[in-house]
């Protein structure tokens, strides 16, 4: 069960990465935002916030924005019986060239 645990959150995460926008910003920069969400059974988002600010509330929006436009995630597999998934994670924004 670990190791399919493992396995769907590489696929979330890779799926969070297809959504993620860089922030309208004046200068260009690389942040961090580390973000807890919950996810259930159906792979909708139940709860997102940021666990750690990037210090920048325009990079924290961005975070949390690509958590909410990734709804729903993909499912997670069968074996994985509980209701809700709590995750940490974090959205690495570089700068853009």
């Amino acid at each position: 069960k670990q190791r399919l645990a493992a396995e769907w959150a590489k696929q979330i995460s890779a799926y969070f990465e297809l959504h993620k926008r860089y922030p309208q910003v004046k200068k260009h920069k690389t942040a961090s935002v580390k973000v807890n969400l919950v996810l259930n059974r159906l792979g909708n988002v139940v709860s997102v916030g940021v666990l750690e600010s990037s210090g920048d509330p325009a990079f924290d929006e961005a975070a949390i924005s690509m958590i909410r436009r990734s709804d729903p995630v993909p499912r997670p597999p069968a074996a994985l019986t509980q209701d809700t998934f709590a995750y940490s994670l974090n959205v690495n924004f570089n700068e853009r060239k």
